[in-house]
């Protein structure tokens, strides 16, 4: 028995990695014939009231439709394992003749339950007569209640992967619908802000407000849409010399404009003015930068100062933002950068790709990227890039 355990625990220990349901199927089938020695196995699994079989090993086993009232439907009702010999598989072989065929003199059935609530049977069959004991009844039944495991987990992971599927295609779709009539409103909202400006009428109030919406709505829906290029392999990058200082001059530009009433401070602490020279794309670069002010400009109170530093050591740059808002719990630092993750402290507005997309770029600049913070103590992000390795020419 003790050498029974083992098997069905190296059996189990093939269920952890992930599987599609096919693939799930496939192997407990497999396994079971293994563990009881037989010739042939098949999974059948309810759906709307009936068994439906979802694998079998044998492609003959597929022409066998299982009826409502059958001896498989009492095991799944009974929760009950039934073994059938010659005599009681000649009955059946009238109905279908398929396992006269195949050679079929001994079979197994055994319920599946997950949670106490049946959701099939596995069928285990012997080319021998009357093979089958209350031995392989026991070893089925333990093997059984891992398989139902293994094949609830498969059907969740399924379903989970196939809803985000839907959601991905969703956001990438109202992404690209959005992007013309922003590009419009954005259009004549900027038309109306330089007609208005420096006017002391409550209009160029209302309109300088509909600028700043319009331009942060279309960060938004180009972030969605960098998220899908990034997932389409389509997020290009032309490489070529940077300077950080200029590319972080127009992050704080972009970023005085959409966030007057914060403040922000350019701490620049390279020693030489003209080796701030990365190999990147400055497109990507001041992406990053954009994303790590507006984070951070989201999580602090207006009036309070953002600090943006850029300095070096060794083969490396580091490039760092610094708020003082409240700051992210602990429990969050590990997944803020997934895609759509928000946290508990996130803001209506935001929609989680934005530290996402920093830490794709990131990695394709063979850079690194670390967060520390503590709640309402404020959050420091901090970026390492390589610099340019230059040959000294004798």
């Amino acid at each position: 028995m003790v050498n029974i355990l083992e098997k069905i625990h190296k059996a189990g220990l093939k269920f952890l990695v992930p599987l599609s349901p096919e693939e799930t199927y496939k192997l407990i089938t497999e396994e079971a014939i293994k563990l009881v020695k037989a010739d042939y196995g098949s999974i059948l699994l309810e759906e709307d009231g009936k068994l439906k079989r979802v694998y079998a090993s044998s492609p003959a086993f597929y022409r066998i439709k299982p009826r409502r009232r059958n001896i498989m439907h009492t095991v799944y009702k009974t929760q009950k394992s039934i073994i059938l010999n010659s005599k009681d598989l000649k009955g059946i072989a009238k109905i279908h003749p398929q396992i006269e065929k195949i050679g079929i003199h001994s079979d197994l059935i055994t319920a599946l339950s997950y949670r106490h609530r049946p959701i099939g049977v596995i069928t285990i069959m012997s080319k021998k007569k009357s093979y089958f004991t209350q031995k392989e009844i026991n070893i089925l039944n333990l093997f059984a209640q891992m398989a139902s495991l293994a094949i609830s987990k498969t059907q969740l992971y399924d379903e989970t992967k196939k809803a985000l599927e839907a959601r991905d295609l969703f956001i990438s779709m109202a992404a690209h619908e959005l992007r013309t009539p922003i590009t419009t409103i954005s259009g004549y909202s900027q038309l109306l802000y330089s007609k208005l400006a420096g006017s002391n009428a409550p209009e160029s109030r209302w309109v300088t407000d509909l600028s700043w919406e319009a331009l942060r709505l279309t960060y938004l829906v180009n972030e969605l849409l960098e998220v899908d290029r990034i997932k389409t392999g389509q997020f290009e990058y032309m490489w070529k010399e940077c300077s950080l200082r200029e590319v972080i001059r127009r992050a704080v530009s972009d970023f005085r404009f959409t966030y007057p009433r914060h403040k922000i401070i350019f701490q620049d602490s390279l020693a030489d003015s003209k080796k701030d020279v990365v190999i990147g794309d400055s497109n990507k670069l001041l992406q990053l930068v954009i994303n790590l002010l507006d984070n951070a400009a989201k999580f602090s109170p207006p009036e309070t100062e953002i600090v943006i530093g850029l300095k070096s050591k060794g083969p490396h740059f580091y490039l760092s933002t610094q708020d003082q808002g409240k700051g992210i719990h602990k429990r969050d630092l590990p997944r803020v950068f997934e895609r759509f993750y928000q946290g508990t402290n996130h803001f209506k507005e935001g929609l989680g790709v934005g530290l996402f997309l920093v830490k794709n770029i990131v990695r394709q600049h063979r850079g690194t990227i670390s967060i520390s913070s503590r709640e309402n103590r404020g959050t420091t992000v901090e970026v390492k890039l390589p610099r340019i390795k230059r040959q000294t020419i004798p």
